[in-house]
């Protein structure tokens, strides 16, 4: 028999006139909490680990009547996985398996990771179609790697990746980051792509609203020292009637692992996607060209490719090398109807990006173990992008890292440094959304970026077998990303300087024994000198664009997760919930920054009864504003304020088939994420699902 993902969203009901006094409620509920799980745990009889046993954190994979259907973190193996983050970070981590990313149907990682604690998806038509964030961190967005490589561009593809391809999403919701790359400083999901134990043939297929078209194979096997998956989709949609949304997209995956001694072991994963794709009419109120506007990338093509080589001599040592490469070439067409005459134009945006990082693990004693390595990243686009079309771009990563980590007992530490220096070797002023008019004063050649320094401390405590605390401090710097501008003057830009920031993570963590588990956690992140959108606009062709203002940020909030096992009839559920207040300086003087959502709730809920399952899930993302597309000079306007309830209908047929209908947006609630492009109302799509 199979469930539902515990991870997935529920129906939750939140009226804008309740707003206040729920974010007080919930803030209460959470502290409440703390103190149930800490008072539960040291009123009861001591239930200490033995001390001179090898110490592990507690297994939180409870244990039920039915298969527990949520993911967690693999077990803290330091030389299995030199990568692993902080021991402080495990309540600020999500993982999104394989088994929920079936269940909920998902078609991109965008998609997969929607119901994981303060996720926030701002959806536009543009050629970064979703922007994913959490604990509403942006300008930068979160940082993407692929088993463990990292990628300097990737926001571009993750809304069309497709999450069948991987077993498992791992979503850092802190930005506290140090193993993972140099991007840490941003928050980091790790993409774990699919591997096979036994043959398996997986054949997923859908339809629905908008002629919408999914259809997904997958297959793979394993025998003695090796194994191999290899996986084709497809994907259409007309999109709003009208609107300029076409979009057709293949997805091909390919992974082959090989045992080449008894301590060496090489895996290569690969990922094709090909199509083309519409970009989408805004309305009203963005900005008229923006309504008017025909863009279109066809062909699209992007090619990922991660090779690992991992050597483990003993148990107490293991050096992992990884190889990766990513090439992304976009034919862009723009048909401008209103223009005298109408004009037709088109370009090449083309970049890509190689790279290496290399991690060695060093057990010095039974207790204490090293870390260290480096990475490389090349990044190119001999045409230029997006922000910056027409102007050649070559910007080199140099970084370093080293971390220890000590076992005391039930205290588990880590303490780590990270490096990191960008070289520019050419980068030009840039154009906005391909326009011809460039901004040519930003314009570097053969420069060297600040060093950036990155510093990180954390720890985990065992209070018992089923309670356990995690904290986690880090201090460090980054640098602006290419394509921001902040005002020198009048007609003079520069690029912003780099960024410090200050953050602290702190939870606690239950097993409830024939109930599942519960965590709640605290936490605050302090900027100085950020890149901060401003109300100034630069027009370009007569539309404005954002200029950003170097200011300070303060976030800061507490996050409830709460996950059920099945229970004997049937029945479980899953709620998560993020309180949070950011503030920012404008023209010196903190205010509220009303860009951000401050209250973010999650939750599902399935009964499965017999061969039918019935599921309900949901998030809410409370109001906030911004004035990104809309006409320059114009006052921001609300966004978000919504409940989304999907649901799904599912019959197991057999073990092996099983029929579905997924209705999303079940209330048809009219709601925004960015302005002038409403999300989709209801929509009903059928398919099965077929395994061999």
């Amino acid at each position: 028999m199979r469930g539902t993902p515990a991870y997935r969203a529920a129906t939750v009901v939140h009226s804008r006139k309740g707003y206040g006094v729920e974010r007080i409620q919930i803030v209460r509920a959470c502290v409440v909490l703390c103190v149930f799980l800490a008072a539960g745990a040291l009123a009861a009889e001591p239930n200490l680990p033995d001390e001179s046993a090898e110490h592990t954190l507690p297994d939180m994979t409870v244990s039920a009547p039915a298969e527990a259907d949520y993911t967690t973190l693999p077990e803290r193996d330091l030389v299995a996985r030199p990568y692993t983050e902080s021991p402080g970070l495990e309540t600020a981590t999500s993982v999104v398996g394989r088994k929920e990313i079936e269940d909920m149907h998902a078609f991109s990682v965008v998609d997969a990771m929607k119901y994981v604690p303060g996720a926030w998806t701002e959806t536009r038509g543009r050629k970064v179609k979703s922007f994913y964030s959490v604990r509403g961190q942006r300008y930068p967005y979160p940082g993407y790697l692929i088993d463990g490589a990292w990628f300097r561009e990737f926001h571009e593809i993750n809304y069309y990746l497709s999450a069948a391809n991987f077993d498992r999403i791992e979503v850092l919701r802190s930005s506290s980051a140090l193993l993972s790359g140099p991007g840490g400083m941003t928050g980091m999901i790790n993409l774990v792509p699919r591997t096979y134990e036994e043959r398996e043939t997986r054949l997923e297929g859908l339809y629905g609203s908008r002629d919408t078209l999914r259809s997904h194979v997958t297959h793979g096997d394993a025998g003695v020292g090796y194994n191999y998956g290899v996986s084709a989709g497809y994907h259409h949609t007309d999109g709003p009637t009208n609107m300029n949304g076409i979009e057709n997209i293949t997805n091909l995956y390919g992974r082959f692992e090989y045992q080449l001694a008894d301590d060496v072991t090489f895996s290569w994963s690969h990922f094709g996607l090909l199509g083309d794709r519409e970009l989408q009419l805004a309305q009203a109120p963005a900005s008229t060209a923006l309504q008017t506007r025909q863009d279109e990338f066809n062909p699209m093509r992007t090619y990922l490719t991660v090779a690992k080589l991992r050597y483990e001599p003993t148990s107490e040592s293991a050096t992992e090398v990884i190889a990766n490469y990513g090439g992304r070439r976009f034919y862009a067409e723009r048909y401008e109807p209103t223009a005298t005459p109408p004009t037709r134009s088109d370009w090449l945006e083309e970049d890509y990006e190689y790279g290496a990082s290399v991690m060695q693990t060093l057990k010095l004693t039974e207790d204490n173990t090293l870390r260290f390595g480096g990475l490389f990243n090349r990044w190119i686009t001999p045409t230029g992008k997006r922000f910056y079309v027409g102007n050649p771009a070559d910007i080199r990563t140099y970084s370093g890292v080293i971390a220890d980590d000590h076992d005391f007992g039930r205290l588990d530490t880590s303490i780590g440094y990270r490096y990191t220096r960008e070289h520019y070797e050419e980068f030009g002023g840039f154009n906005v959304e391909g326009s011809p008019g460039p901004l040519r004063t930003v314009k570097l050649d053969d420069e060297w970026g600040d060093p950036l320094h990155t510093i990180n401390l954390g720890a985990s405590y065992e209070l018992n077998t089923d309670l356990s605390l995690f904290g986690n401090v880090a201090w460090g710097e980054l640098s602006s990303q290419p394509g921001m501008l902040t005002k020198i003057t009048t007609d003079v830009y520069a690029q912003p300087g780099s960024e410090e920031r200050l953050k602290f993570d702190l939870g606690l963590k239950r097993k409830i024994e024939q109930f599942g588990e519960a965590s709640l956690t605290g936490f605050f992140v302090r900027q100085d000198n950020a890149a901060l959108t401003s109300k100034e606009r630069v027009p370009i062709d007569g539309v404005h664009y954002a200029v950003f203002e170097e200011g300070d940020r303060e976030n800061y909030g507490v996050e409830l997760d709460l996950r059920t096992q099945r229970f004997e009839n049937g029945f479980q559920f899953f709620f998560n919930a993020t309180a949070m207040a950011t503030k920012r300086t404008r023209n010196g003087d903190w205010e509220n920054d009303k860009e951000v959502p401050n209250f973010v709730l999650g939750g599902g809920a399935s009964y499965l009864a017999g061969k039918t399952e019935v599921a309900l899930f949901a998030n809410h993302l409370n109001e906030y504003e911004n004035e990104r597309f809309l006409p320059g000079g114009s006052n921001p306007v609300p966004l978000g304020d919504f409940t989304e309830i999907n649901g799904v209908v599912t019959y197991y047929y057999d073990a092996t088939t099983e029929f579905f209908v997924r209705v999303d947006n079940i209330t048809d609630d009219e709601y925004s994420t960015v302005a002038g492009y409403p999300h989709d109302g209801t929509q009903v799509y059928a398919g099965v699902v077929k395994r061999f």
